[in-house]
């Protein structure tokens, strides 16, 4: 009886917080993010200086069923639909994808554009550190790749 009273205690700090859009909302107001919220889903928001436009820069969606949230940041990438310029962007991506290891470089096969995403379990709950460290390995290496991805534009 006393081990299965030691086992509890010890258990007890395992259990972690569901990640709800509560949490994300949470962590984007901790950093000053503008964001804006659909649901489970977040675009983070920049605004053009010159114009006052306000476009989509980043989207995260969290699922808290399947304990899962998905990041993703557009790059100055595009695949074309057909072509020379296609087989390059494509064995970009592949070599990128393999140089980095915590993110994917994948493309919208309807646009050809290019994102840079981060898929992670929930299932533990989620730091604020850690996730201010997926947004910031995502701008990382899309700004590492953005020369790369700008040369197969020309």
């Amino acid at each position: 009886m006393k081990l299965a009273a030691v086992l509890a205690v010890l258990a007890a700090p395992l259990a972690f917080a569901v990640v709800t859009p509560q949490v994300i909302a949470g962590y984007l107001d901790r950093i000053n993010a503008t964001y804006e919220n659909e649901g489970d889903i977040f675009f983070l928001i920049q605004e053009d200086e010159t114009t006052g436009e306000r476009y989509a820069i980043f989207y995260i969606a969290v699922d808290a069923e399947v304990e899962a949230c998905f990041m993703a940041g557009p790059t100055p990438g595009l695949v074309p639909a057909s072509g020379p310029g296609r087989t390059d962007a494509l064995e970009l991506m592949a070599e990128l994808n393999s140089t980095y290891p915590f993110i994917k470089f994948e493309a919208d096969p309807s646009t050809g554009e290019i994102m840079c995403t981060y898929t992670f379990s929930t299932e533990n709950g989620l730091g604020f550190e850690a996730f201010t460290a997926m947004i910031s390995v995502i701008f990382n290496s899309i700004e590492d790749t953005a020369d790369q991805f700008i040369a197969l534009r020309q």
